[in-house]
């Protein structure tokens, strides 16, 4: 097995930093920030007291995981679904006020409404956590998605078919963009998951 092949994963200090080498003396992999070069070796920072025999050299502090961008952007793009059922979805009569979206009367606004909180809890859980999902990474892109494209769905069942004696307002249309934000966002985050990690060289 080649370096790069054994290097290839993430840091053992910091689990959010691809490992570029393994270190010499214990095999573990090693980001950029851990490795030292001593002699023409690669050491980690946790057995360099041992090679070099100097009690003094501090222990690594480990790093909080970065969030990866695609999950920002799906962070963002269901709090807007989010935020479009509170606007007016009509121009006038029923639906043209605050929470437009919501009413007692069955209509296609009622699938974004629903669809809009679990994308947003469903994409605040693992941002909260300063890191993406990863055994759970596929049906937790689904679910985003799917909500995603629900609110788009339903966004635009209601501006083909509005209620009676109405025309669509800025709700439905935001809600769209939206939705289709966050399914796009969700769809790059699996895709970032799942892509093999390559080292330079």
């Amino acid at each position: 097995m080649s370096v790069q092949e054994q290097a290839a994963g993430t840091c053992h200090v910091h689990p959010g930093t691809p490992a570029v080498a393994v270190c010499d003396r214990c095999g573990r992999p090693v980001c950029l920030a851990c490795a030292v070069p001593v002699r023409g070796r690669v050491i980690g920072q946790e057995c360099l007291p041992e090679v070099l025999g100097d009690p003094e050299v501090p222990e690594p502090t480990p790093a909080r995981p970065r969030r990866p961008r695609a999950l920002t952007a799906t962070l963002g793009a269901s709090l807007a679904a989010f935020v479009s059922t509170g606007l007016p979805w009509s121009v006038f009569g029923y639906g043209s006020g605050p929470f437009g979206a919501f009413g007692l009367t069955p209509r296609w606004a009622w699938v974004a409404t629903i669809a809009a909180p679990v994308g947003l809890l469903g994409a605040a859980v693992p941002w909260l956590r300063r890191r993406a999902p990863s055994s759970w990474v596929v049906p937790w892109a689904v679910l985003e998605a799917s909500a995603g494209l629900l609110v788009a769905a339903g966004a635009v069942l209601h501006v083909l078919r509005p209620p009676s004696f109405t025309e669509p307002a800025v709700g439905p249309w935001v809600a769209l963009a939206a939705g289709l934000g966050a399914a796009v966002a969700a769809g790059a985050t699996l895709r970032a998951a799942r892509r093999p990690r390559r080292l330079p060289g």
